[in-house]
C-alpha cells in the first residue's frame, strides 16, 4: 500500500504529518503533531478510493466507535474522528494519543531477547488490559494481539495496546454471526479461521506473542503436534511457566483459561492450575457460561475397579447363599429361589434402605419423622460407604446447574431413584470425601436443607469410580458454575 501522505503535510488544517508508524489490514498510521495542542498524536487514515473491500470501512468505523468508549491508561486515548474530501477521494481519520516507545516486534528485530521474568511482567500487564476490555458491556475482543500492536517503553517498562482495527464486541460477533477471517497468521487462534472470536481468543494471541518474545521466531515457524504448537524444546523457562503458556495456546477454546482473570490469577500463583477434562472420558457434559450438564454412567460400564467390586459382591454372597441352602434347605431344588434371593438380597436391601427414607420423608408428616430418622441413623449411616459404592456401580448420575439451582439425580434402569434440587445459596462446599482409598473417593456436595424451623446439613456423594483427573476437573467445573 503506497503512502497517502508525506512528511510535513497538513491534514484538516490541524495535524502535521511527521512519519509513518505502520500499516495493517485497515489503514495506515502516521505520527503527527496536533497544531492546536502541540502534542504528538497517532493519526490513522483509510482512503475510500484505495479501499478494496467495504468490510474495511465497517471495521474502521467500529474501531472509532469503540475507541471513543475506552478509558484505560494502557490504551492510547481517543481524540478525534473526521473525514476529508477531495476531488478524487474521501479519507477517514482516527486521531489518538501517541504511545511512547517501540513495538515488541521492533525491539526483538533489533536484538532484544527478554528473559522469563521480563516476559512474565509483559504477560501480567497485557492480561490486566484484557480484563478491562472483556469486562465491558458487551465485552470487547481485540482479535489481533501480536508483537506489532504492543508498544513497550524501555525506561518505565510500561506497555500500550494499540491498533483496534480488528476489534469486535461479543454482540456483533454472536448475534450477526460474522464470518470474516480477521487477524494475523501465526497469532490467530484456530477459531478465527472460522470467523469466530471469544474472550479466550485474545488469550491465544497473547500466548503466541509471548512465545515470539521467548524464541525470537514467529509462532508459525515453530513445530506443531496435533494442531498444537510444540514449543518446549525452543524455550528455556520454568516448568510452571511452560505449563501456563501451554494452556494459553490450547487450540480448543474450552481447554484454554476461561477468562483473563483466571489466567492472571494462575500466573501469579493465586489459584492452582485449572484441571483439564481428560481426552478419553466417559463423562458426557455440556458446559456454557450459564449452565452445566454432566452425566456419569454406571461405574460397572467403564471402571476396572467397579466390576471386580460387583463380582466380589456376587461371589461372596453366592457362596453364603449356597452354604445356607445346604444347611437349611436340604438341597431342595424348590429352594433355589431362596438361594438366588439370598444372594441378591444385599443389593435389594441396600436399595430398600436407600430409597425407603426418601419416599417416607416426602409423604410423612413432620411429627412422625423421628422413627425414619432413627432408621437412617441405625442402618443408613453405617452402611453409607457400601451403599455409595454400590449405587456408583449400578446407577448413573445426572448433574445440572443453571443460574439459580443445582439439580442432582440418580437413575437405575430408566427409573429415577433419587432427585435433589438445591438453591445455589444453600451450597456449603464442593470437594472430595475419601473412602477406603483415593481411587474410591467420592465427590461430595455439602448443602443445607431448611424445613420449617430446622436447618440440617445434607450430603450428596457421587463419582466414586471416576479417574482422579475426571474428579478434579468435575469439582472445578461445579465450583466455577456455583
Amino acid at each position: 500500500m503506497e503512502l497517502l501522505h508525506q512528511a510535513e503535510e497538513i491534514i484538516n488544517q490541524r495535524y502535521r504529518i511527521l512519519r509513518k508508524l505502520g500499516q495493517g489490514g485497515v489503514g495506515i498510521t502516521y505520527a503527527a503533531v496536533d497544531l492546536e495542542s502541540g502534542k504528538e498524536v497517532a493519526l490513522k487514515v483509510l482512503s475510500l478510493r484505495r479501499m478494496s473491500d467495504w468490510k474495511k470501512m465497517e471495521l474502521f468505523e467500529r474501531e472509532a466507535q469503540i475507541l471513543s468508549q475506552l478509558n484505560h491508561p494502557a490504551i492510547p486515548r481517543y481524540l478525534d474522528y473526521f473525514q476529508v474530501d477531495t476531488n478524487s477521494d474521501r479519507s477517514f481519520y482516527i486521531a489518538q494519543q501517541l504511545a511512547p516507545g517501540n513495538s515488541l516486534a521492533t525491539l526483538v528485530e533489533n536484538g532484544w531477547l527478554p528473559d522469563e521474568e521480563e516476559v512474565r511482567q509483559i504477560a501480567i500487564q497485557i492480561l490486566e488490559i484484557l480484563i478491562y476490555l472483556h469486562s465491558l458491556t458487551p465485552p470487547v475482543i481485540h482479535r489481533d494481539i501480536k508483537p506489532q500492536n504492543i508498544i513497550f517503553t524501555s525506561d518505565s517498562k510500561r506497555l500500550f495496546l494499540v491498533d483496534f482495527g480488528a476489534v469486535a464486541d461479543t454482540y456483533h460477533n454472536t448475534v450477526t454471526g460474522g464470518s470474516t477471517v480477521i487477524g494475523t497468521f501465526g497469532y490467530m487462534a484456530p477459531e478465527q479461521f472460522r470467523g469466530q472470536a471469544f474472550p479466550s481468543t485474545d488469550l491465544y494471541g497473547l500466548g503466541t506473542t509471548l512465545l515470539f518474545l521467548l524464541t525470537g521466531k514467529s509462532p508459525s515457524d515453530l513445530p506443531q503436534r496435533k494442531l498444537k504448537i510444540d514449543f518446549r524444546s525452543d524455550v528455556n523457562i520454568s516448568k510452571d511457566f511452560a505449563n501456563w503458556l501451554e494452556q494459553m495456546l490450547e487450540p480448543v477454546t474450552a481447554d484454554r483459561f476461561p477468562s483473563a482473570e483466571v489466567a492472571l490469577a494462575t500466573l501469579l500463583g493465586q489459584i492452582a492450575f485449572i484441571p483439564r477434562r481428560p481426552k478419553k472420558s466417559h463423562l458426557i457434559s455440556i458446559a456454557t457460561e450459564n449452565y452445566l450438564i454432566v452425566e456419569i454412567p454406571p461405574g460397572c460400564f467403564y471402571n476396572n475397579y467397579s466390576f471386580p467390586f460387583l463380582f466380589f459382591y456376587l461371589v461372596v454372597y453366592g457362596i453364603l447363599g449356597l452354604i445356607s441352602w445346604i444347611i437349611f434347605f436340604d438341597y431342595n431344588i424348590s429352594s433355589l429361589f431362596w438361594l438366588i434371593l439370598f444372594s441378591l438380597s444385599p443389593g435389594i436391601i441396600i436399595l430398600i434402605i436407600f430409597i425407603t427414607p426418601q419416599i417416607i420423608i416426602v409423604f410423612t408428616p413432620q411429627t412422625l419423622l423421628l422413627p425414619v430418622k432413627l432408621f437412617k441413623l441405625l442402618f443408613y449411616k453405617p452402611l453409607s460407604p457400601i451403599i455409595t459404592l454400590f449405587l456408583n456401580s449400578v446407577s448413573s448420575t445426572l448433574l445440572q446447574i443453571d443460574q439459580d439451582y443445582i439439580s442432582l439425580e440418580r437413575w437405575l434402569l430408566d427409573c429415577c431413584i433419587q432427585r435433589i434440587k438445591i438453591s445455589k445459596s444453600d451450597i456449603i462446599s464442593v470437594g472430595f470425601k475419601g473412602m477406603m482409598h483415593y481411587k474410591f473417593s467420592n465427590i461430595l456436595i455439602l448443602y443445607s436443607l431448611k424445613s420449617s424451623e430446622i436447618e440440617e446439613n445434607k450430603r450428596f456423594r457421587f463419582g466414586a469410580f471416576l479417574t482422579q483427573q475426571e474428579k478434579e476437573w468435575l469439582v472445578w467445573e461445579i465450583r466455577n458454575h456455583l
